[in-house]
């Protein structure tokens, strides 16, 4: 008879997040402490992450908060290199790290959609190579979820051309790595939110008339919280979803359901 009573426990596995200073990054640290994960997180603010040490402390979990670019190879290697020592090899990767500018498609400059290619696309495959090279590959398991968006698979009349771009190729970079990195043990999914208010869309959701239309297109008729990514993400990294790779869930109320 198969054993299910502790198929979603992750206690005592090590954990990264990037951009997990604030936004979805920081819901997704909080909860993996809180399933007895150790956690380290990164990004251009470490000292925003205090409030994670205080979580962590309350856990039993180790948390560790290091600055780290992550569009370059140098700063991501001192950063996993840094973790490796302290909490030891990283058995979970979550790449939350992005950023959006919101620029008509014709006013779009080359500098701008470079920085949001750079850090949403470039620097997902420069955190996951290192880790899967320095880590993953050698101990042959690992799990990766990356952190896309609905908008990977809908337009919309806002000006998110560089952002959809950007997701879009986060979905086929995360279908490749599970098709290369498979023969290792490592599983690697995406999870795809709606609206879920962070620093990144505030300006939008404040503006009453854009936040009713868009709560009008979701069937649950409510905008996310971390804590539905939070939860999802837990579940991509336990045991349940051992055999779950390549894919994309979307956590969206049912609205890429809806026409």
């Amino acid at each position: 008879m198969d054993d299910y009573k502790n198929i979603f426990s992750m206690s005592g596995k090590v954990a990264l997040v990037t951009g997990g200073t604030s936004g979805l990054g920081a819901a997704i640290a909080e909860a993996l402490l809180q399933s007895g994960v150790d956690v380290a997180v990164c990004g251009g603010h470490p000292e925003k992450a205090a409030f994670l040490q205080e979580t962590a402390d309350k856990c039993g979990s180790k948390f560790l908060a290091l600055p780290c670019d992550v569009t370059s190879s140098a700063s991501v290697e001192e950063m996993v290199d840094k973790i490796g020592s302290t909490l030891g090899a990283i058995d979970l990767l979550i790449n939350s790290a992005g950023i959006n500018k919101l620029l008509p498609a014709e006013d779009y400059d080359d500098d701008s959609f470079d920085r949001v290619m750079d850090i949403n696309v470039k620097g997902t495959h420069i955190v996951t190579r290192t880790v899967g090279k320095k880590m993953m590959i050698p101990a042959k398991k690992g799990r990766i979820v990356n952190i896309s968006s609905v908008k990977s698979f809908i337009g919309t009349k806002q000006n998110y051309a560089a952002y959809c771009a950007s997701k879009g190729a986060v979905n086929m970079y995360t279908k490749q790595l599970a098709c290369e990195w498979g023969k290792h043990g490592i599983n690697c999914n995406a999870i795809a939110p709606t609206f879920v208010r962070t620093p990144i869309n505030t300006a939008l959701l404040d503006d009453p008339t854009f936040y009713a239309t868009l709560v009008d297109r979701i069937p649950l008729g409510r905008i996310g919280v971390g804590k539905d990514i939070a939860a999802a993400t837990l579940f991509l990294c336990s045991e349940g979803a051992a055999f779950i790779s390549g894919q994309i869930l979307t956590v969206d109320g049912g609205l890429t359901a809806m026409q």
